[in-house]
Order: C-alpha cells, then sequence, then structure tokens
C-alpha cells in the first residue's frame, strides 16, 4: 500500500483518541436546544462544496455518507479525512461579536468487498453543542418600583454527540443500489446557568458571589439509516439518478449528573453539592432526504436535495423514554449544486485537471424557547476545489491524491429573536484512492 495511506490510517487512530470529544465550532446560541446544531445527513467535503447535496450525486472518487447506497461506486479503497475552520459575527440589536474555531470534521475509509458490494466505516459529528449567552435583568423594589439591583444570568453550554457508522451499499440490479448503515451515538454536554446580583451602585464586586447550576450529561445509543438509488441514461450524453435515505427515529440511553456550585467572580469555588444523578434516555428524530442529479457519466454532475427534520419527534432527558421536554420543532432543508472536471485526463494543463463546485443551501427550523416556538432559518452560499496531488495515478498500488476544499458563507437568523449568526466556513480534506487487490502479471 503506499506509504502515505498507511501514515493516516494509523495518524486517524490517534486523532479518535485525542479529537473525538472536540468537535464544537464557533459560539452559536441556538445550539443550545435539544442536542445542539445537528449536522447529520450533511455530507463530506466534496458535498459541502455543493450546497450539502449528495443524496442522487453517485461519486467514484469520495465517500458519499449522505446515501449509503452510493457506496456502490466506490470501486476502489477510499480514505479520507478533514478539518472544518468556522469564523463567525454574531449580532443583535444591543451587541455584536467575533468568534471563529477549527477543528477535526470525520474521518471515513471505504472498502471494496466484491464488485457489488462496498462497505465503509467512519468517525464524523451527529450535531454540536457551544454557546455562551449573558441575560442582563434589572431588579426593582416592589414596594417602590426603583432599581436596586442588576441580575446577571449567564448560559453556557460545549460537547455534542458523535457517530460511529459502519456502512454497506450493494447494487441488486443495473442503475439499482441499495444501502444501510449502523451507527453507534456517544458524546457528552455539558451545560450551566450561573446567576450574578449585583447592588446597585456597588463598585468593588470582588466579594460577589455567583450560583451556577451545571448539568452534563453522557449519551449512547444506536440509529439505523437505509438508502436506495437508481440510475438510468436519459440520452446519449447524460444520466439521471434518483435517490432516497430514512433515518429511524432513535432512543439514546443519557447518565445526567446535576450539581451546584457557589463561585466568586474570579471563579474560585466557595462551596460544591452533587445534587442528583440520574439515568433516562432521550428521544432523537427520524429523517427523510431525497435527491436528483444529472450527470455525463464523465465529468460533470448537477444535483438537488430536500432533507426533512422531523424535530417534534424529539424528547429530551426523561426517566421515561419518549416523555421528556419537546425543545424543537420540525424542520427542511434544500439545497442545489454541481461540479464539473474540464479534462481529467489533461498533461498540458494542471487547472483542468482541478475539478470547480458551487452550489447553496436553505434550511429552516423550530426552536421551543420559554416564550414559545421560533423559526430559525439558515441560508448560504457555497463553493470548492478538488486539486489532484502529483502527475496521476501512481503504480504499482495505483494510487490518486487529492485535496478537497470547500468554502460556505451564510447566516442563520432566529425570526423572532433577531438574533443573526453570519459566518464563513472552510473545510480542507485528503483523500487517497487506492487499488489493494491486484495480480501481478510480471515477476
Amino acid at each position: 500500500m503506499y506509504k502515505p495511506f498507511r501514515a493516516l490510517l494509523l495518524l486517524s487512530g490517534l486523532v479518535i483518541g485525542s479529537h473525538v470529544q472536540a468537535q464544537q465550532l464557533a459560539n452559536s446560541p441556538y445550539s443550545r436546544f435539544g442536542v445542539g446544531d445537528v449536522v447529520q445527513g450533511t455530507g463530506g467535503v466534496r458535498n459541502f462544496g455543493m450546497g450539502n447535496v449528495g443524496v442522487g450525486t453517485a461519486n467514484m472518487g469520495s465517500i458519499n455518507d449522505i446515501n449509503p447506497a452510493l457506496l456502490y461506486y466506490n470501486n476502489m479503497v477510499n480514505f479520507e479525512a478533514a478539518v472544518i475552520s468556522e469564523l463567525k459575527k454574531l449580532e443583535d440589536r444591543t451587541a455584536s461579536q467575533v468568534d471563529g474555531k477549527t477543528n477535526l470534521n470525520y474521518l471515513a475509509l471505504s472498502i471494496p468487498i466484491t464488485r457489488r458490494w462496498t462497505a465503509s466505516l467512519g468517525l464524523k459529528p451527529y450535531s454540536r453543542v457551544n454557546y455562551n449567552t449573558i441575560v442582563v435583568t434589572p431588579v426593582n423594589d416592589p414596594s417602590t418600583g426603583n432599581k436596586v439591583a442588576q441580575s446577571f444570568t449567564e448560559y453556557s453550554g460545549s460537547g455534542g454527540l458523535n457517530e460511529v457508522h459502519f456502512s454497506h451499499g450493494v447494487s441488486l440490479a443495473p442503475g439499482l443500489t441499495l444501502g444501510a448503515s449502523g451507527s453507534y451515538i456517544f458524546g457528552t454536554i455539558e451545560k450551566a446557568a450561573s446567576t450574578i446580583l449585583v447592588e446597585e451602585g456597588e463598585t468593588d464586586i470582588s466579594a460577589v458571589q455567583k450560583a451556577l447550576v451545571n448539568n452534563t450529561t453522557k449519551y449512547t445509543g444506536f440509529m439505523l439509516k437505509g438508502g436506495t438509488h437508481y440510475r438510468r441514461k436519459l440520452t446519449d450524453k447524460f444520466h439521471m439518478g434518483l435517490g432516497a435515505t430514512y433515518s429511524a427515529q432513535s432512543v439514546l440511553d443519557a447518565d445526567r449528573q446535576v450539581s451546584q456550585e457557589r463561585r466568586r467572580v474570579d471563579e474560585s469555588i466557595v462551596s460544591q453539592v452533587l445534587v442528583d444523578s440520574l439515568d433516562g434516555h432521550t428521544t432523537l428524530p427520524q429523517q427523510l432526504q431525497v435527491g436528483i442529479a444529472v450527470d455525463n457519466a464523465k465529468n460533470f454532475v448537477v444535483g438537488a436535495d430536500f432533507s426533512s427534520y422531523k424535530g417534534s419527534d424529539f424528547r429530551g432527558f426523561s426517566s421515561e423514554k419518549n416523555a421528556g421536554r419537546q425543545e424543537q420543532g420540525d424542520g427542511y432543508r434544500i439545497g442545489l449544486g454541481g461540479e464539473l472536471t474540464p479534462d481529467a485526463g489533461s498533461v498540458s494543463s494542471y487547472f483542468k485537471r482541478v475539478t470547480y463546485r458551487l452550489g447553496g443551501y436553505y434550511s429552516a427550523n423550530e426552536v421551543m424557547a420559554t416564550t414559545g416556538a421560533q423559526e430559525v432559518k439558515d441560508m448560504g452560499l457555497t463553493w470548492g476545489f478538488t486539486f489532484p496531488l502529483g502527475r496521476g495515478v501512481r503504480p504499482p498500488d495505483y494510487t490518486q491524491a487529492v485535496i478537497n476544499t470547500s468554502f460556505a458563507v451564510g447566516k442563520l437568523e432566529g425570526t423572532q429573536t433577531q438574533l443573526e449568526e453570519m459566518y464563513f466556513r472552510v473545510n480542507i480534506g485528503i483523500n487517497f484512492n487506492s487499488r489493494w487487490f491486484i495480480k501481478r502479471r510480471f515477476d
């Protein structure tokens, strides 16, 4: 096997051990609800550059974890690793701030078992939680109505859920493929709420203490996903692909610990008490995705996806199954994108061998805040490139290495809260394709 390929496989094991619980991105106040910002079903770097389109877009050179039925088209051993970076500006009617972060995105390996069957194994985030907000509330004297103090309440959270998936894609008939994926979901989400009461006119707050409630929940469970894809010839030059996936509702086991603390403003602990330790459950909702694509079986593809997220099925922590707080509403996502490689075999021009991608997306979801259901909209423009490394396929292993990049500029906003998140995201990944089982014709 190609030596860098072996090195990356070894490195991936080290990355899993050191970063599997650290997949948050920049501060996102809306990740406070449910299990955070759900990114399951949005695909890899290639899909990201095409508006997260991938349900119907078959590709031999990259692993498609949106629709497991498309694994059949990966007829070479394929390894992918990627990181993601985000720069974000948060803004409401009174203030704004800029935040940013870089982290591991995903790891994936696919292996063709037979000519009709390909399997894959991967690690990716299911959801991300990272928020920190402060609410300032005046405290008035009930007898006079005059302001006597200010209450500062801080809400913070971190962590998220991770997904280790084992997927299969098989060909049942010419053009018809089916796929299935079993995932182990795990992760820890930490949430905290603290309150400080500062009297009016007080200047020395070094002795002021804040009451803090910590909530740490560890999740484990399984999730099943099925997919199908049908591809047929439209004309002498073009083919059409139709795909669909369904992720079933999943009930996770949850272990929650709640503690209360008193701290000074310098964060030194005055007292700490473990209030409770409970075992319970959390329900993850079902998701349906459909997609259509048109390609020329050579260097061009364009596709569109629609995703329906049954957020109303979500139930927060509860000692009984499906009995927790709802926290989310239903939502949907629309994506449109395509890619073009001018001439993959060009010798005279490197840029003709580069793959160019463009796309966009729009989604609308609901979160159940204390003031009622609030709609959250997310829209963005994406683009990306694939840069081949070297001069082409390298014998005797017939290995091809490429660098994948994708970019997005977008805005997420709540229609009632008027809180906007304007972001710029970058995905960078490396991809190795190799043939492991080649009979040598000469000694």
